[in-house]
């Protein structure tokens, strides 16, 4: 008798004080929630700086190891076009050797880069390969010429268009000794392969970048491009015709908005089209320092003019060239 009274007089829960504990709850999430998002967002930032880290050191390894030059953008072999495969080569399959991980050219926040055979067979399916029998050489160069890892290629391999006999679709290969201030010179920076009509990024990134800039505010092309560019070249240079677009492109999501450069960082909202974006992109500089820097800190001292190859107005300011 005594045992069922105790049993009956348990107090439950009533149910204003389970909607101040379900509050509670939600007041809590409300507050924590958004640190964890701001922790994770810092995580996936620190592994794209880690990796970039990686990718500067392998690239100063390689010119040690190649009497101080450096990667060229494009070995050349392949006829008809940069990019198309072997026996062509890009930064990432020569630099394979010192980096050892796929990975590491892979943005944190890149989601193509989590699919390693979809990067593949959506490269070999542009190429026209056979993707259920490709050799080795072929699936490396698919991947990195994906890669979230663009090279300043204007200024440190500038394209080159040869006869055949020459060498073909190739590029130049810059001397550590080229450089005017390595500390101030970018060298690297994430990349996109290209963005949908949605905005939305696709088919992982882009073995080169373009800069927004290669003529001084006179018009003389830049060194070392000016060798195959302008008055008194060979005139055998090539580049992105379309420059940076930003906000003069057709196209929105045009993905040479930045230069083939993409924020995945710190993204924030900027003017009225659809899917441009500002942010911090992880860039990698030609003395080994790596920064989380703001891509409109990219195009300070020039001024993109779109359709064609943008003007240095400030060399000091400006980031990409060897002076």
């Amino acid at each position: 008798m005594l045992e069922r009274q105790a049993r009956t007089n348990k107090k439950a829960f009533t149910l204003i004080e389970l909607l101040v504990v379900i509050a509670i709850i939600a007041i809590l999430a409300a507050i924590l929630f958004p640190v964890f998002a701001q922790a994770r967002a810092a995580a996936m930032k620190t592994i794209d700086i880690s990796n970039m880290r990686q990718i500067t050191m392998a690239h100063n390894m390689y010119a040690t190891d190649n009497d101080d030059h450096m990667p060229r953008s494009n070995s050349g072999g392949y006829v008809g076009c940069w990019g198309c495969g072997p026996p062509d080569t890009v930064p990432g399959v020569v630099m394979m050797p010192y980096v050892k991980n796929e990975d590491v050219f892979y943005s944190a926040l890149e989601p193509w880069g989590k699919d390693k055979m979809r990067i593949i067979r959506d490269h070999a399916s542009d190429m026209g390969w056979n993707v259920n029998n490709l050799t080795a050489a072929q699936r490396l160069y698919a991947l990195m010429v994906r890669s979230n890892v663009g090279y300043n290629y204007l200024f440190f391999s500038p394209w080159r268009n040869l006869p055949q006999a020459q060498g073909g679709q190739t590029s130049y290969s810059l001397s550590l000794g080229e450089i005017g201030n390595p500390s101030a010179t970018l060298q690297w920076a994430s990349s996109i392969w290209w963005r949908l009509p949605s905005g939305q990024i696709s088919g992982a990134g882009n073995w080169v970048i373009e800069a927004p800039c290669d003529r001084d505010i006179n018009n003389n092309v830049l060194k070392p491009r000016n060798m195959f560019v302008g008055p008194g070249s060979d005139n055998s240079g090539y580049q992105y015709t379309s420059g940076w677009c930003l906000n003069t492109c057709s196209v929105a999501n045009y993905w040479l908005a930045y230069g083939g450069m993409w924020p995945f960082h710190n993204q924030q909202k900027t003017g009225t089209q659809p899917g441009l974006k500002d942010g911090h992109v992880v860039a990698g500089f030609a003395d080994g320092s790596v920064k989380s820097i703001w891509v409109r800190r990219t195009m300070m001292g020039c001024n993109p003019l779109g359709t064609l190859q943008g003007r240095v107005f400030d060399k000091e300011a400006y980031i990409w060239d060897l002076e």
